[in-house]
């Protein structure tokens, strides 16, 4: 499974590279992996600033990150570490799953990253891998 987020556009793809298939990624979903930071938090932008905050400072994968305590639309604790440097999410915790960006590397990429590669369908279905 590849998730291809563009943050700018509030929009993206999760890509099943075996099923050559893929369903869009809306706003919402964009903002749980890739939040909007305000002076390094994603308080401001948060579905209830009030009831989030900063738990601490951790290592994720050899890099600084801030840990935060975060609470959605159905009162569900979601923790999220960001990037000290880059300002994005490496560790998602929602409920009893936790996701993991690894690999970062800095540096330019090209557009055709953010296109779909050819052949793929569109799915309807939410995970077409299952």
């Amino acid at each position: 499974m590849v998730d291809v987020y563009m943050v700018g556009e509030k929009k993206g793809w999760r890509m099943f590279p075996k099923l050559k298939q893929y369903f869009d990624i809306g706003e919402k979903q964009v903002w749980t992996y890739l939040p909007t930071m305000t002076d390094g938090s994603p308080c401001p932008a948060s579905e209830h600033p009030s009831a989030c905050k900063m738990v601490g400072k951790e290592n994720i994968g050899g890099r600084p990150a801030t840990k935060w305590e975060l609470v959605n639309q159905h009162g569900v604790h979601i923790y999220l570490w960001t990037d000290d440097k880059l300002g994005v999410a490496v560790r998602w915790h929602i409920e009893n799953v936790t996701y993991d960006l690894t690999g970062i590397h800095e540096g330019a990429v090209p557009d055709s990253m953010f296109e779909l590669p050819l052949g793929y369908s569109k799915s309807n279905m939410l995970n077409p891998a299952r």
